[in-house]
């Protein structure tokens, strides 16, 4: 091939957008929007979470166990934001995070009016799950198969233990603020002898109950 044929070819692969040779048809702008959406939503809980932590350790509070739990859920909003936007990108797509807004709730000095910032941290995870059935529904409608199955592996089954996790606990602060004092310091001391992770976690997980269920039938 001569030098000027070599040429034409460069110029020709050099005028390309590549990053249209890299994504497929069902990835369309829609999608894409559609995943933005969600990344924005996982830094908006970052930051919610983030807020709910840094008050749990605010010595007129002390609840250094609910800090760490709040900590993890601030951690792993990050993560998937970080894993969802290298995604979007992996698919010709773009890296495009939008501005967040300032967290109003605070935590409370006192034990009685826990329950209200709770149970808002619930319905934070519930929005999580609740949009990510949105994208997955949408990525099924497009054919966006290889998205589907991102979502499902990597987000669906988890967010829906969190979602039960919290409400387990929420259900314990509930009956602990009934009687404000010791109650919610031994659920404080119980969730810092778990390093932040809900008690009830490992009953809310389906691949323990799969293998409960394998050893009764060798029994």
């Amino acid at each position: 091939m001569s030098n000027e044929g070599a040429k034409e070819i460069i110029a020709e692969t050099s005028s390309h957008d590549i990053g249209q040779l890299v994504r497929t048809k069902c990835f369309t702008g829609d999608i894409e929007e559609s995943v933005h959406g969600h990344i924005h939503q996982e830094l908006t809980s970052w930051l919610f979470f983030r807020k709910l932590a840094a008050d749990c350790s605010r010595s007129n509070i002390s609840l250094h166990g609910f800090a760490r739990l709040w900590e993890r859920s601030a951690a792993e909003c990050l993560a998937d934001f970080k894993w969802l936007d290298k995604y979007v990108v992996s698919r010709g797509g773009r890296s495009t995070p939008r501005a967040i807004g300032s967290t109003p709730l605070d935590w409370p000095d006192g034990p009685v009016g826990i329950v209200g910032p709770f149970e808002e941290a619930v319905l934070v995870q519930k929005r999580l799950l609740g949009d990510l059935q949105r994208l997955c529904s949408s990525a099924d409608k497009s054919g966006d198969s290889a998205l589907a199955d991102a979502i499902r592996s990597s987000f669906m089954r988890k967010e829906t233990r969190h979602v039960k996790c919290l409400a387990d606990l929420l259900q314990q602060v509930v009956q602990a603020s009934k009687q404000p004092g010791l109650g919610l310091h031994l659920l404080d001391r119980k969730l810092r002898h778990t390093d932040g992770i809900v008690p009830s976690d490992l009953f809310n997980e389906l691949s323990q109950q799969q293998d409960d269920i394998t050893k009764i039938k060798n029994i």
